[in-house]
């Protein structure tokens, strides 16, 4: 399965798809939600990439977000994935990570930064950094809150 582009009738799966996921507060959803509504309004105008994963019958099951850093010349963010409950666990999130890294490079990117929550419910995502070869560059301690830190990431691509 090779991610797509985005279209703007993906939006209603990806809202229940963002929804569900167990440690994305209510702060996490609207910021996601803002960035697909930015795409759905501007479309390739918008600083935002966004492609989703379908299964074989054609139903939405994940979505990726990234886009170039504003002001810097090649480095790209990678701002969200998120992927159904039942399809977690199947290698879908290594999957988008690495298709990520494919198209910021043919868009002339030279790093690929993430960020992610020092929280516990967080470290399948720390996990998945240090799995692809990601570089732990900065904490900020109580970013987010109180206790909980901003982790910083970047690759060399």
């Amino acid at each position: 399965m090779e991610p797509r582009l985005f279209r703007k009738e993906d939006r209603p799966p990806l809202e229940k798809i963002i929804r569900s996921v167990s440690n994305f507060n209510q702060m996490d959803v609207s910021v996601a939600l803002e960035l697909i509504d930015d795409v759905c309004e501007k479309e390739d105008r918008s600083d935002y990439i966004i492609y989703v994963l379908e299964d074989e019958s054609k139903i939405v099951r994940g979505y990726v977000c990234f886009g170039k850093t504003p002001l810097t010349e090649s480095t790209f963010d990678f701002y969200w994935m998120a992927i159904d409950p039942s399809f977690q666990g199947k290698g879908i999130g290594l999957h988008f990570f690495q298709f990520v890294e494919r198209q910021v490079k043919q868009r002339g990117a030279r790093r690929l930064m993430c960020e992610t929550s020092s929280l516990d419910d967080y470290q399948r995502v720390v996990r998945l950094y240090e799995k692809l070869g990601y570089q732990f560059v900065a904490r900020i301690r109580n970013f987010y809150k109180d206790g909980d830190d901003k982790l910083i990431y970047m690759k060399e691509l």
